[in-house]
């Protein structure tokens, strides 16, 4: 049995100004592709699969097209569960009915479920367990005392999953901050948002599953021994710029309890980097990417930004390091202070140094136009 597991897609984001819905609408295309040709019998998605609660409908039409070829044409099993970006209202709608065609979803407390699945007299038993804070739980379980997610997770796991370990393979889905010991530390990314107040869930519960398919965290990284996440598809900030993006495969042999996990890469559509150096260097390229710059030059460039969009059309900002806007002395102005002066002396407040020999032509002849209007 191979199963693929995946999280975070954010279908329907924005990275700065631009839409990634033609990127993501690639990497759905190879993932299509990729469980076609490995053969795969179960898409785990581990939650956030939309951006928001609210997901436009170009969005919605998007992976209900995927859903569709893999579940009604592929006749692979899907199961996902709703993360903390999802709404469980909208997600969950029609679950009941899609059950009857592979496609199972965990969305709230009275969703969670255990789906049993036979392979050559080997059992494999996959529990999802949605997102969950410990008002949602107090809107079913009226009188408990729980006060954060990993107060939240202890009750859950106790009322509901403790009886599920009893396949000769279990593998839960969850979505969430989880640690092993308080320890353990976590790669974050500027992409992520964190889940508020006592976030963390301690993963020592839920030792005794073969294998935990996490999402929230946006870097791939695993978590204790049978723990992993598998990172968002795509790179959703810059500081995710050296991260790889990728899917795990997670392969079963009827003789091994310990799964044989894979960590297949992914190519996207465009990626993401930083472009570091001065600007007379990095003008002289030209790239689709999402490209950050961050410039080195110590005196100010004029219109960096439209100049260097020109080159790359994904442009999303541009860092000055090293320019130097120390402005020591304040800038005066006089009525009686000639153009060309007064000029030199605001480019020199503004930028910290002192206009260059072509600069001080070019301002000579613009003053000198000028002047020659005035008298016409």
């Amino acid at each position: 049995m191979k199963i693929v597991h995946t999280s975070d897609w954010h279908i329907g984001r924005f990275l700065n100004s631009y839409s990634l819905l033609e990127d993501q609408k690639y990497f759905l295309e190879w993932l299509l592709q990729f469980l076609k040709e490995e053969e795969v019998d179960i898409l785990i998605v581990a939650g956030d699969i939309y951006n928001s609660a609210s997901p436009s409908a170009a969005a919605v039409s998007l992976l209900d097209d995927f859903f569709c070829e893999v579940v009604l044409k592929l006749k692979k099993k899907v199961l996902i569960i709703a993360g903390n970006h999802d709404s469980p209202e909208k997600l969950g709608f029609s679950s009941k009915i899609l059950e009857r065609a592979g496609f199972f979803i965990a969305t709230d407390l009275n969703s969670i479920k255990t789906l049993k699945f036979n392979e050559n007299n080997f059992s494999v038993g996959i529990t999802l367990l949605p997102f969950l804070n410990p008002s949602m739980v107090k809107e079913v379980f009226k009188d408990i005392k729980i006060s954060n997610f990993n107060e939240t997770i202890e009750f859950v796991y106790e009322k509901f999953l403790k009886q599920s370990l009893k396949y000769n393979f279990n593998l839960l889905c969850a979505h969430g901050l989880f640690s092993s010991s308080s320890s353990e530390s976590f790669s974050f990314t500027d992409s992520e948002v964190e889940i508020g107040g006592c976030d963390v869930a301690n993963l020592k519960q839920f030792e005794n599953f073969s294998y935990i398919a996490l999402g929230h965290l946006h870097k791939a990284q695993k978590v204790g021994e049978n723990a992993r996440y598998s990172g968002s598809p795509l790179k959703y900030s810059i500081s995710e710029a050296n991260n790889e993006k990728q899917v795990v495969l997670i392969e079963l042999k009827d003789e091994f309890k310990t799964p044989l996990v894979k960590n297949v890469l992914f190519k996207p559509l465009r990626d993401l980097k930083i472009k570091k150096g001065k600007f007379n260097e990095i003008i002289r390229e030209k790239s689709e990417d999402f490209v950050a710059v961050k410039l080195t030059d110590e005196n100010f460039i004029i219109d960096p930004y439209n100049r260097l969009k020109q080159n790359f059309p994904n442009l999303l900002e541009i860092e000055f390091l090293n320019l130097n806007l120390e402005v020591k002395e304040g800038f005066k102005v006089s009525k009686k202070m000639e153009p060309g002066l007064l000029f030199k002396k605001f480019y020199r407040f503004v930028v910290g140094n002192d206009l260059e020999e072509m600069q001080i032509k070019l301002l000579n002849n613009v003053i000198e136009k000028i002047k020659k209007e005035k008298v016409n």
